[in-house]
Formats: structure tokens, sequence, C-alpha cells
């Protein structure tokens, strides 16, 4: 007999441990469901955001902020009030604002550019509200903007939306997008076992059934087959996050770069091997971008992360670019601003750049490595079985994600 089999009794225990598991997810669930608001609270303005009204959504957003700190009267929100946001509503406001906006807009991007002009969350700053004024085009040459003068369109920045934290702009929260973003900061991280990334696995995939041929979830079928299974053979999602949050925490970089390489490979992988497609980024879920881009950016006081990526990138001009695919040039340029010319070989090979780990850029203070610098070994092609790197990577995520 065949020393894979599994007894009865093993069987047994085996999915009784998974009906725990199950009944224990889907109780949490229901709590997490049962302690929302009622969506009645936010109905008008999932209405003005799903018909890409945008000045009337700003409008509205701010009414709900003050309707639910009892601070409609006085038509303002101080620090004391900013920090006593209720979590539910903000989050979901901000889950609106992301959704409909398809990332461009909401309160964790701004929240986000903050950390990558150099702010750090909570922390007000005039030098930094400016950089940032000037970066999501709330400045023009050197002046704010009135509030009439903004760009309530979808061709407006990053970030330029919602504009009532406005600092130089809107006076109706005191601290702007830093206190808002320490609040929001607060609410994310203090769930239990981060189930936001399982729920928003669940979010990702829903409506996905064994019938379905969106490409979507084909991909979740693949991914599965693959080894996206609820616990990814011991290594869960939740589990992976904890051992990226620590290895960033203790400032251990390179560590924290293989992690998230392991947490995005799979998508990757299974494209290749069910679709025969390679170097595939764009088939990474935004939720899974955004988690990780988000540890990082808190953790390097926005030195790194996608984000921190996508403003040095703007900054150098190469981002956006309007071509499908970035041109020897642009890419090269790109690794330059990134600082992944700067190996201990000094060698000029750009293409090993993915073997040539610079340790003097592990465990140190994240300002004295070039910004934007991690996470960068995601570049791997799987058809030369990891002997060629497409340097180009950085360009082919889902633009839906707000990263490029």
């Amino acid at each position: 007999m065949s020393q894979h089999r599994f007894t009865a009794a093993q069987k047994n225990r085996k999915l009784r441990s998974l009906a725990i598991v199950i009944i224990a997810l889907s109780l949490l669930s229901c709590q997490i469901r049962s302690s929302k608001k009622p969506d009645s609270d936010f109905a008008r303005l999932t209405e003005e955001l799903k018909a890409q009204n945008w000045r009337s959504a700003d409008a509205e957003t701010l009414q709900l902020l003050l309707k639910k700190s009892d601070r409609a009267e006085e038509g303002w929100l101080n620090i004391t009030d900013v920090e006593k946001l209720d979590c539910a509503a903000l989050v979901q406001i901000d889950r609106l604002w992301t959704e409909h906006s398809k990332g461009k807009f909401g309160f964790s991007q701004q929240r986000l550019i903050w950390l990558s002009v150099g702010g750090t969350v909570g922390q007000y700053n005039p030098q930094i509200a400016e950089k940032f004024g000037d970066r999501v085009g709330w400045r023009d040459r050197g002046k704010w903007r009135i509030y009439d003068k903004l760009d309530f369109s979808t061709q407006a920045p990053q970030g330029h939306l919602p504009a009532i934290t406005g600092n130089g702009v809107s006076g109706s929260v005191w601290g702007g997008v830093a206190a808002i973003g320490k609040r929001l900061q607060y609410c994310s991280y203090n769930a239990v076992d981060r189930v936001p990334i399982a729920l928003a696995r669940n979010e990702y995939y829903a409506g996905c059934d064994r019938n379905s041929r969106e490409q979507r979830c084909l991909l979740k079928q693949a991914a599965e087959r693959w080894g996206d299974t609820p616990d990814w053979g011991g290594k869960g999602l939740a589990k992976l996050f904890d051992r990226l949050e620590q290895a960033l925490a203790k400032k251990q970089w390179i560590e924290a770069d293989k992690i998230t390489r392991i947490l995005f490979d799979r998508y990757r992988q299974a494209n290749l091997a069910e679709f025969g497609k390679s170097d595939s980024h764009e088939v990474i879920p935004c939720y899974l971008l955004k988690a990780a881009d988000d540890l990082w950016m808190q953790y390097s006081q926005g030195q790194f992360g996608l984000s921190a990526q996508a403003s040095v990138l703007a900054e150098k001009k190469i981002l956006p670019i309007n071509q499908e695919r970035p041109s020897y040039e642009i890419a090269t340029a790109s690794y330059i601003a990134l600082g992944w010319n700067k190996s201990p070989s000094s060698s000029d090979d750009f293409r090993r750049l993915h073997r040539l780990y610079n340790s003097a850029f592990n465990a140190i203070d994240p300002q004295r490595v070039p910004k934007g610098y991690y996470p960068y070994d995601m570049g791997y092609s799987y058809y030369t079985y990891g002997s060629g790197y497409v340097g180009g990577w950085r360009f082919f995520l889902n633009p839906a994600c707000g990263f490029n």
C-alpha cells in the first residue's frame, strides 16, 4: 500500500480541521458585515461616483465625514475629530473612491503619495504639503489653486481627489492628508490576522464559478491548480504578509523583496503554465499589489514601494509612457532613475542586475538607498528558466492598479 495514502482517521481529522476553518471564516465574515453601517448612508456618494460626478462626490464625502463626526453644524473637522473618525465609514468612503476611479483617487492613494514625497502620516509639514500639492495638481507654478480651479475630471492627476483634505485648497479638515492618512492607516491595520487581505481576495474573485469563462476566473482556477490554495501549502496569504511585515520592520530589505516576489509569482507561474504567457505581470491582482506596496511604503517612510517608484519615474517624466511597451531607452532610463544600475561589480550589463543584490543596501536606513530601489526582483522570464530578465517589468503592471 502506498505510503502517500491517508487512513480514514487522517481523512476525518483533515475534514474536521477544514470545517472548523470554514466556520471560523464564515463567522468572522458575518461579524464584519454586521458591523458595517447601512449601505443607505453611502447611497448618494455611490451614485455620484458611478456617474463620475467628481465634484458632487467630493462635496458628499465631506458631508458624510461631518455627519459621522457630529460636526455638520460646524462644517469642518479638527485634529481630534479626525483621530476619532468612524473606521467603517472612512474605509467604506475610501473603497468607493478607489473602486470607481480605478485606483486613481481616494484617501489611500493620497496617503501613499504623501509618503512618497517624504511625508510622515500624522505629521503635517508645510514643505511636504507643497510637494504633495505639486504632485497631485493642487498647486500651479508655485501657488495653491482655489477650489473652483481644481480638475474635477478623469484627466486629473493621480490623487487629485477627494480635495476636502485640501491644505492650501480647502480648510475643511485640519491636518489634511497627513491626518486622514494616519486615521485610515490605523483603521486598515487593526484588523485581526489581516482579514482585509482574505476579504479582498474573495471580493476580487466574486462571481467566479467553475463555468465562468472570464479571464479573471480562469486564472483563479489555474492559480489554484498551481498552489493558490487557501493555505498556499502552509504559506497562506496572511502568513506571507506577516513574514513580509516582519522583514520590513527589521529593515531586511532583500528578504522582504524575495517574499514580495513569492506573493506575486503564483499568478505569473499559473498564467504561463495554463495559457502559455510569460512575463505577465499584468495578471497580478491589484489587491495584492496594493497591500504589499502599503507595507513597503509604511516601513520605509515612503522610500520604497511601487508608489515610491511611480513618484521617482513621474518626477523624471518617464511615467506615464505613451506606448504599450517601453522602449529600450525608456527601460534603461528607469533603471538609472531607480538606482538599479548601482551594483557591487559596477557592471553596466543591466540584464544581470537581478543576480546582483547589493548587500550594502540591506538592513540600513532607507534614506541611504536610492528612492524606489525596492522592490525590483520581479522580472524573471519563465521561458528562459530564470536566466532571462525583463527589465521593463515595472511598466507591465495592470494600469488599473494605479502604479503606472
